[in-house]
């Protein structure tokens, strides 16, 4: 089989070279296209007001695969049409170039449509725009959730858990008691009071006094309004979206600033609770690294199907997440 690119000006070419009129000595070769391109072209122009705040679907799916992968696959699709037009207004002005060099006109073409791959590489090696990095320098934070992952699954409803007492430590309840730094024994006091059992070994550990990310009135109202099953101990706040697409959609950890809310969330089933437990401190939160422990970080879209979001459940605004989000890349490095 013979190489169509040897066929056509490039060395080893058993074609040869055009030359221009007049008995110009220039011949028409890749170099001299090359010489008479810009230094660069913008084949996609992002609109100002364009940006990724009606496609957080896309987002959600980069964050689930920490990469960027599905935002750079649908924007390609997005400025497929303008992209073709572009290059076909830079097409015309390298043939118009081209021309004015002195080539015939008829050579030229037939020498640009037999180099056709090589011009289209050339002129994609010299493009300088980025829109997805344009249209994420657009987007406002945007609202995300922080759930608890644990070997016990999830926390049922109130009325369900209730019926045979909660367990501490051996339970997703025991799990939150923990992650909230709240302190076993005052938790069992304080619930039972309320008229709530607490079985378990509920010690008091001192070091959590005065440390409890929450109060034990929040905790107790969270849990007795429960009002569904498969829940999750679910933090809220706002990500800075560049921070995220810059750190490659992959982030070890997540610090939730003091103030934001916390509670217990069913994205299944759409319900949970109050979702009112108002951070004391920030808190710092490691995500999980492929096991069913740690933290997941998840965006919150409007979701579709059993997917559900806290927006769209509780119909609230942006304004409910409160505080941004610090991000920890993956990568990062402490010097």
């Amino acid at each position: 089989m013979v190489n169509r690119n040897n066929m056509y000006g490039k060395s080893g070419s058993c074609r040869p070279p055009v030359y221009g009129r007049e008995g110009g000595s220039k011949a028409l070769t890749m170099d001299l296209v090359k010489s008479l391109m810009l230094a660069s072209y913008s084949l996609v122009w992002v609109d100002y007001r364009d940006n990724l705040y009606d496609s957080l679907d896309i987002v959600g799916e980069c964050i689930k695969e920490k990469s960027a992968r599905p935002l750079y696959e649908k924007a390609e699709g997005w400025y497929d049409e303008q992209r073709f037009l572009i290059i076909r207004e830079i097409w015309g002005q390298i043939k118009a170039g081209i021309s004015g060099e002195g080539f015939d006109e008829d050579a030229v073409e037939e020498f640009m449509e037999a180099h056709r791959d090589d011009i289209m590489d050339a002129i994609y090696e010299r493009d300088d725009s980025d829109a997805v990095s344009e249209l994420v320098r657009h987007t406002r934070d945007v609202p995300v959730r922080v759930e608890l992952l644990s070997g016990y699954d999830c926390i049922n409803s109130h009325w369900l858990e209730s019926q045979g007492g909660y367990v501490y430590p051996d339970s997703y309840f025991g799990d939150m008691v923990d992650a909230l730094n709240l302190n076993p024994a005052k938790v069992k006091r304080f619930l039972a009071e309320k008229g709530i059992t607490v079985y378990g070994r509920c010690h008091y550990r001192r070091s959590r006094d005065g440390r409890e990310l929450v109060s034990y009135e929040d905790f107790h109202r969270e849990l007795v309004n429960s009002c569904c099953g498969t829940n999750l101990l679910t933090y809220t706040g706002k990500v800075n979206l560049r921070e995220l697409y810059e750190s490659g959609f992959s982030v070890a950890k997540v610090t939730i600033p003091k103030d934001n809310y916390c509670g217990i969330f069913s994205s299944m089933y759409g319900g949970g609770s109050a979702i009112g437990m108002r951070l004391r401190r920030d808190v710092t939160l490691e995500l999980e690294t492929g096991g069913y422990r740690g933290y997941r970080l998840v965006l919150d879209a409007s979701g579709s199907g059993h997917d559900y979001s806290i927006g769209r459940v509780y119909g609230v605004d942006d304004s409910f997440f409160v505080g941004t989000v610090k991000l920890t890349p993956a990568n990062y490095e402490t010097v």
